[in-house]
Parts: C-alpha cells; structure tokens; sequence
C-alpha cells in the first residue's frame, strides 16, 4: 500500500521526532471531528504501509455539552473504530456539573478530563503514547492566545510535537498532525469522502480561542500580511531553538546553586544564580516550579521579577506567597521555596511536653528545638534580621516550666503581641484568612494550658523579651 501526499508528510514528522516505533501501542484522540478523523486515517494509513504493528485505540470523550449532537458524536466515532477494526474506547463526563462544582471554566474542565481519561487509558493499555489531532492552524491560535494574555519565550514556542503526558510520565503526548494545515486536512478528507463531524460551538464567537479563529487571524491575514500563520510557526521554531539551549543551561545553574531538596521543598544559594544572564535566572525559578509542581499559569511575570528583586536586596529576610499555596522565604543569601506549608492534612497534635534546652518531635509535623542564651551574649539586632517566621525568643523569666506543644483546642486564646487584652484563635485564623484545614497543622506552645506562641502567627504578650530580660529562651521549629 502506497501513501498519499498527506500520509508521507505525516510519516517524516513522525519519523524526524521519534514519535512512534514499531509495536508501540497508542492511545488516539478522536472527537469525530475533521483534524481527529484525518489523524487516525492517516495513521491507520502509516501503520499497514510501513508494516509497524502499531496496537491503536481510538478514545473518545462524551463531554455531555451539546446533547443530542454529543450522543451523536460518540456513535459516529465508534462506527469509525469498527469499520477501521480498532478498539474503541468510551466515557461520558457530566462537563458543566464538574465546571459548576470546582468553580472552573467549561475549556479547563473539558481539557482536564480529557487529559484524565488518556492517562487512564494509556496505563490500563500499556500505551507508549497518546496522539491527538493538533495542526499548524491550532499552533498560530495558541501562540496568539498567548501573546493577548501575557507570555514568555517558552510560551512563544507554541505547541511542543512531543511532551510528557503528565509532569514526569513515561507516557508521551504526541502530535503527528503539528506540522499540517487545516486546510492540507479537509482536502484530504474531501478527495477520499472520508465524513466527519463538525461542532456548531466551533464556529461561535463567544470563546477567545474562537475570536481568534473567526475574527483576528483572517482580520491579519486580509489587512496586514497574509503570510501571518507562515510567519508564526516561523517565530515559534526560532524561540524553540534558543529554549532549546537556555533550559538545559538554567538547569545546570539550578544544580550548582540546589543546597536543600526534598518533597514540597527547596532551597537555592543565590549567590551564584544572581550572577547569571536575567533570563538563566527566569529559566532556573521556572525549573523550580516545575519540580514543585507549581500551575505555571497561575505565576505572572510580576512573580518572577518579584523574586529576582529580592534576592538581590541587602537587608533583613523577607516572606512572600505565590499562587499553588508556595511560600518563598529569602535569608543569608538562601532562597527557600516551601509548598503547601500549612495545607498538609496531618494527624491531630496530642499534647507533648518540650524538652529545655534540647530537641522535642512533634509528630508528624516536624520537631522543635529549645535553646537559653545569657541576654548579654545574645545580639537581638541580629536576631531581627536573620528570624524566620517559625523562630521566636522569649523571656525565661516569664515561662513557667513546663511547657508544651499541642494542636488547637476550642476555646484557646491569647494576648497577641503589642495589642491589649485576649483574641480567640478562632478570630485571628479568621482574620488571617487561614482556612479550617490548615488550622489543625498549625503547632501551639502553650504554658499552662494556655498558647504563648502560636508557631508562624504570633506570641503572648506575657511572655515578650523586655528590656528587663536577662535569659532567653529561644524556640525554632523546623517542619518536615
């Protein structure tokens, strides 16, 4: 069997990119509509020419938007997989009451159920990969969706042929079709009389991705230059050239600079990233959030320049947040990244005695360490500078031993410092915005069944450092 035009171009890329090898098993998206339909052809086409027993599998997502028309869909995709003698594969999600519920937009929760359902696919099949019907058109529309709300030159590079299904997955996202115009496309349907579906919703406005696909590209095109979508794809292959060198050298910065990594955390010597290129040190924090599984869309590049302003500060340490629940703290030249620092679900705190001086578990939050210092070989000035949120000092004469570590209780409350009379715990979570779910993760050392520091939020004032004070008594907790 000898391949057409279309069919031969498809197979270059596939072959120029590694995309499939022989006997791979493959997950194929297909919607039913014409970029879906013209892909499995193709690879169908591909698979008995070139002899490579591919196991292909056509999945198909009933998002349950458009009724009748989504039932529809789903049967003409299932007849397609029988008269092509390929295994079908089906399900049906409730799109709009999952929107409605996670308080997220019908696109993100199609695209986040789509990708769910190849995962589940391609594990229950041993897939290598999963392929969907993306083209040149669907790249000059994301790198104009882009442009219009705000990127960078990764975001400029478009729409990758071949990524990870999920953040470190063996299992690849591949798009045989990246290289093809639309138009390439329907041609090819037209002359072979291969049928397809066409969604009505396509063709509505209402959308942005659909602005600029009726509106903007043939208002470029007609007014400004007609070879824009050319000249697009163009751009993206330079600016993944030069991704193509800066990440693997932003990650060789990372490495020299990593002093501390583990699950939810990390930490960074400054001292020589600050020295690099500005754009290595975007890449490098980038890196960063990538391991930390950080939602990249949600961080602006008002966070990042942020971050490389203060490391390069002179002055006390600082605390800042960032979107996906991350907390950076900067100190001594150390860039602390922590997720989910309070988020965590953990076991209720039983009440544990803390031993002083010395290093007391607190379980399964992290421990605590209690050490006395004389005031006068104690530099407070420097203390100030160098405290973290969970480090406070206290005057030993105030605390009456023992003391002790716990969870919150109902009821607790505290004169916090520098203001007059108690505040329940209740109302200062409340105030700071701390949720119920992080409140039980939240360590309080109580002296007489009474907090006298609630650990990152703040400490009594019966027990504050006075000019009267002659030992401390100094608390740290280190969180696992």
């Amino acid at each position: 069997m000898r391949l057409d035009k279309l069919s031969c171009k498809v197979f270059n890329a596939v072959h120029k990119h590694l995309l499939i090898k022989p006997h791979d098993s493959i997950i194929v998206a297909v919607s039913g509509g014409p970029d879906s339909v013209a892909l499995i052809k193709i690879l169908d086409a591909i698979n008995s020419s070139k002899n490579l027993r591919l196991g292909l599998f056509i999945a198909h997502l009933n998002h349950q938007l458009r009724g009748k028309s989504s039932e529809e869909d789903a049967q003409f995709v299932q007849n397609l997989s029988e008269d092509l003698s390929l295994p079908f594969l089906l399900k049906s999600v409730d799109i709009q009451k999952i929107a409605d519920q996670t308080k997220r937009s019908i696109e993100e929760t199609a695209r986040r159920e789509r990708y769910k359902f190849f995962m589940e696919s391609a594990q229950k099949y041993n897939a290598s990969a999963v392929a969907t019907g993306h083209t040149a058109d669907d790249n000059t529309e994301t790198i104009l969706h882009r442009i219009l709300r705000g990127t960078g030159t990764l975001g400029l590079g478009g729409i990758p042929i071949k990524r990870p299904l999920v953040s470190g997955s063996v299992i690849q996202l591949i798009r045989p079709l990246l290289f093809t115009w639309r138009k390439e496309i329907i041609e090819y349907l037209r002359e072979r009389q291969f049928t397809y579906r066409t969604d009505a919703s396509n063709y509505e406005a209402i959308y942005l991705r659909n602005k600029i696909r009726l509106e903007l590209i043939p208002l470029l095109e007609n007014q400004y230059n007609p070879n824009i979508k050319n000249l697009l794809v163009q751009l993206c292959q330079i600016l993944n050239m030069n991704n193509e060198y800066l990440i693997p050298e932003a990650k060789n910065i990372l490495k020299a600079s990593t002093r501390e990594e583990r699950e939810g955390s990390y930490t960074i010597d400054t001292h020589f990233l600050t020295k690099q290129p500005k754009i290595l040190q975007y890449f490098a924090l980038r890196e960063i959030l990538n391991i930390l599984q950080i939602p990249l869309n949600e961080i602006t590049y008002e966070h990042y320049t942020k971050i490389l302003d203060e490391i390069t500060r002179k002055g006390k340490g600082r605390h800042f947040q960032l979107p996906g629940k991350l907390s950076l703290w900067y100190e001594h030249g150390m860039l602390h990244f922590q997720k989910d620092l309070l988020h965590k679900p953990c076991i209720p705190l039983s009440e544990i005695t803390i031993q002083i001086p010395g290093t007391t578990p607190v379980y399964p939050l992290g421990q605590l360490v209690s050490e006395i210092f004389d005031m006068q070989n104690f530099s407070l000035e420097a203390h100030k500078k160098s405290k973290t949120q969970t480090e406070e000092i206290f005057d030993m004469q105030s605390v009456e031993l023992p003391i002790t570590v716990r969870g919150r209780k109902k009821g607790d409350k505290i004169s916090p410092l520098g203001t007059d009379g108690h505040k329940k715990l209740k109302d200062i979570f409340i105030d700071k915005k701390i949720s119920v779910n992080e409140r039980d993760a939240i360590p309080i050392v109580t002296m007489n069944n009474q907090p006298m520091w609630v650990i990152g939020i703040c400490i009594d004032n019966k027990v504050k450092v006075t000019s009267n004070t002659r030992k401390l008594l100094k608390l740290t907790f280190y969180r696992n």
